[in-house]
C-alpha cells in the first residue's frame, strides 16, 4: 500500500517536473526559440528550476533521482532536442562522473556550486588524432607532488570553449597502458584554439582545445579500472540516455507530421488521404512507440547513480536503435513536409531543424557503425561457441524478444568479417527493442495500447529482414573497382 509519504515525495515530484516543463514549453520551444547558442541567462533560468539537481547527491543541494533525470531529458527533447543535448551532457556525462568517482573534497568543491550557479560542465575524451580508438589518444598526464599536469589537446566536445569545469582523460605520460580521469577548471588551462561549426545543434558550441592544466590530487576521480574500462562506464551513461531523448523528439517529430499531413490540401483532400502517407505515419508511429519502450527499460531497469558496466550490451543497443529512428523519423519528417521541409525557420514544420539536430546522434557518443560491431563481438563472446542465436534466445535480455520473430536468423552465426559483425549488430539492436516492447506491454503503468505494440513488432521485424536480406549483397563481390 502507498504510504502518505510516498504520496508526498511523488506528488512534490510531480510538481518539480510539472514547473520545469512549464518554463520549456513557454520559452525555448524549438520552433520558436532562436537556433543560437543557448544564453547563459536562459541557462540560469532553467538552473533556478533545478534542471541540474538530480544528479546531485543532497547532502550538496541536489535531489539525486535517477528517474527525474530520465523524464527530464525526455521532457525537454519533445520542446527542444538540441536543448535536451545540452542538459543531459552537463548532467549524464558531467555531473554523474564526478558524484559517482569523485572524492569528497572535490563534491564538495563542485557540486555546491552547481547545485546554486548556473555553471557548466563539459567532458573531453575525443582527440583530433586519435577518432574512435581511444587507446592512441596523446593528451597525458604526469603526476608530480602535490598534483598532476595535463598536457594535450581535445575536440569536438560539448561546450568546447564555454564549459566552466571538465572531466578529461587522459594517459600515463610513463605508461601507455594507464588512464586517468581529472576534473578541471577552464580558466586552469583549458582552451579553445578553433572554433567548428557544426550543423546542427547549434545551442551548443564546438571545437578544438589544448589543455596545459595543472590540478590537485583530489581533483583526480577515483577511477580504478584498468585500460579505458572508466570511459566505457562513463559513456555508458550517455548512450542509455539516447532513448530518453529518442522518445521526447520521436513523439513531437509524428504529432507534427501528422498534424501537417491532415492540413496540407492535395486536390480535393489532403495529404493525409495518400495510401503511402499513411504508411508513413505508421512508420512514425512504431518508432514513438519503440523508443517508448526503451525509455521504460532506462528509467525502471537501470540507475544513472550506479556503475553502468553491467549495462554494456543495451546501451550500445538503446544508443544504435534509439538513434537510428530518430534519424529515421527526422527524414520522414521532412519528405512528408515537401518542399517546405527544406526550409528553414519555415512558418509551417519544423523539419529542417529536426532534420539537422538529429543528424549527429548516429555519429556523435560512438558511431553507429562501431556500436553494432561490439554489439555482434559482445554476442559472439558470451556465447563461448560463436552460436549467437542460441545464444540470444537465452540471453535474458533478448530472450523474450527473439520470440517475435518466426524467421530464420542463422546469419547471426556468421561472423567472420568486419561488415557481418555491423550487419549481425544492427539486427541485435532491433531484437532488444522487440524485448523492451514486449516488456513496456506487460508493465502496471500503461505506456501505449496493443495495437501500438504490434505496430512497432511488425516495422521491427522488417528491419531485421531487410538488413538479413542486405547481407546477400556482402557474398557477392562483383565490383570491380572494389579490388
Amino acid at each position: 500500500m502507498e504510504t502518505k509519504a510516498v504520496r508526498a515525495k511523488t506528488d512534490e515530484s510531480k510538481t518539480y517536473l510539472s514547473a520545469l516543463e512549464n518554463l520549456i514549453k513557454e520559452n525555448y520551444n524549438s520552433a520558436a526559440f532562436p537556433n543560437v547558442s543557448f544564453p547563459r541567462d536562459d541557462w540560469a533560468k532553467l538552473s533556478e528550476k533545478g534542471v541540474m539537481l538530480s544528479m546531485i547527491q543532497k547532502e550538496f543541494g541536489g535531489r539525486y533521482s535517477h528517474e527525474e533525470l530520465c523524464d527530464i531529458i525526455e521532457t525537454i527533447a519533445k520542446y527542444n532536442l538540441p536543448l535536451a543535448m545540452y542538459t543531459m551532457i552537463v548532467t549524464a556525462l558531467f555531473m554523474r562522473n564526478v558524484t559517482k568517482y569523485g572524492s569528497e573534497e572535490l563534491k564538495r568543491e563542485v557540486l555546491t556550486r552547481f547545485s546554486s550557479e548556473p555553471l557548466v560542465g563539459g567532458f573531453g575524451l575525443t582527440e583530433p588524432s586519435c577518432g574512435s580508438n581511444m587507446a592512441r589518444m596523446k593528451t597525458t598526464f604526469e603526476e608530480k607532488e602535490d598534483g598532476y599536469l595535463l598536457q594535450g589537446e581535445k575536440h569536438w566536445q560539448a561546450f568546447s570553449g564555454t564549459a566552466d569545469w571538465w572531466v578529461v582523460a587522459a594517459k600515463n605520460s610513463k605508461n601507455s597502458k594507464d588512464f586517468g580521469y581529472f576534473v578541471v577548471k577552464r580558466s586552469e588551462g583549458w582552451n579553445l584554439v578553433e572554433e567548428y561549426d557544426a550543423l546542427g545543434l547549434k545551442a551548443i558550441d564546438y571545437g578544438r582545445s589544448k589543455i596545459d592544466a595543472f590540478v590537485p590530487k583530489y581533483r583526480r576521480l577515483n577511477v580504478t579500472y584498468e585500460g579505458l574500462t572508466g570511459a566505457v562506464d562513463m559513456l555508458c551513461g550517455s548512450r542509455l540516455s539516447m532513448c530518453a531523448m529518442a522518445s521526447g523528439f520521436i513523439s513531437r517529430v509524428y504529432a507534427e507530421t501528422k498534424e501537417r499531413t491532415k492540413t496540407r490540401n492535395m486536390g480535393n483532400g489532403v495529404l493525409f488521404d495518400v495510401g503511402y502517407v499513411k504508411y508513413k505515419l505508421k512508420l512514425l508511429a512504431a518508432n514513438k512507440t519503440i523508443t517508448k519502450a526503451l525509455f521504460v527499460y532506462l528509467k525502471y531497469k537501470t540507475d544513472f547513480r550506479a556503475v553502468l558496466l553491467d549495462h554494456f550490451f543495451e546501451a550500445q543497443a538503446i544508443k544504435v536503435l534509439a538513434t537510428d529512428k530518430m534519424l529515421e523519423s527526422a527524414l520522414n519528417y521532412q519528405q512528408l513536409c515537401g518542399g517546405e521541409g527544406y526550409r528553414r525557420d519555415s512558418p509551417s514544420n519544423n523539419a529542417a531543424y529536426a532534420l539537422l539536430d538529429s543528424r549527429v546522434y548516429t555519429i556523435f557518443d560512438g558511431t553507429n557503425d562501431l556500436l553494432s560491431q561490439q554489439l555482434a563481438e559482445f554476442c559472439v563472446k558470451e556465447s563461448k561457441d560463436g552460436n549467437v542465436v542460441k545464444f540470444l534466445s537465452e540471453f535474458e535480455k533478448t530472450k523474450n524478444g527473439i520470440s517475435h520473430i518466426n524467421f530464420d536468423l542463422s546469419v547471426l552465426n556468421n561472423n567472420d568479417t568486419q561488415e557481418e559483425r555491423v550487419m549481425n549488430g544492427q539486427i541485435i539492436s532491433r531484437i532488444f527493442g522487440l524485448q523492451c516492447l514486449e516488456e513496456a506491454l506487460e508493465a502496471t503503468e500503461k505506456h501505449f495500447e496493443y495495437g501500438d505494440f504490434r505496430n512497432a513488432v511488425l516495422f521491427l521485424n522488417a528491419d531485421i529482414k531487410k538488413t538479413i536480406a542486405e547481407t546477400e549483397v556482402l557474398k557477392n563481390n562483383c565490383l570491380v573497382c572494389m579490388y
